[in-house]
């Protein structure tokens, strides 16, 4: 399991409550590329990455625990 699938389990997060935060932000990776980049298994350009990261961290910050997932220059 990646990084990102971690974060969206401990978010509480579906795959598709995910990809609708990632589309609303501008993402334009179909639902089933989405999940193949979150789970591991496609590499993302550091764009898509930051949009994912946002999308976790906007649910983390909802939840009342800041920002834990890295974004690109992070890494």
């Amino acid at each position: 399991m990646g990084p990102l699938e971690a974060a969206r389990q401990r978010a509480s997060l579906s795959m598709q409550d995910l990809w609708l935060a990632y589309i609303g932000l501008g993402g334009s990776a179909s639902l089933a590329q989405l999940n193949d980049f979150v789970a591991g298994g496609a590499a993302a350009d550091s764009h898509d990455h930051d949009l994912v990261a946002q999308a976790l961290n906007e649910r983390f910050i909802d939840l009342g625990q800041g920002m834990p997932v890295p974004y690109f220059d992070e890494l």
